[in-house]
């Protein structure tokens, strides 16, 4: 039985980080995307599954953007 659970586990594993790798090339070529709101769901749920520690680095990052946007 545990050696199923860690099968699907490793399978679960296997799988988000193929998308984060997918995800990862797409941004490579986000100057050719017209429609960018698939993106920016992705990073909501991505928000969204963050802990209080990660959305704590996410919003300083997003603050420091929006500072030198204003500049």
């Amino acid at each position: 039985m545990d050696n199923d659970i860690d099968s699907i586990d490793k399978k679960i594993t296997e799988v988000a980080n193929d998308n984060l790798d997918a995800l990862e090339e797409t941004l490579d070529h986000i100057d050719e995307i017209d429609d960018i709101s698939d993106l920016q769901d992705t990073a909501k749920e991505m928000v969204d599954d963050c802990s209080k520690d990660d959305l704590k680095k996410v919003l300083k990052l997003l603050i420091k953007i929006a500072r030198k946007e204003e500049e």
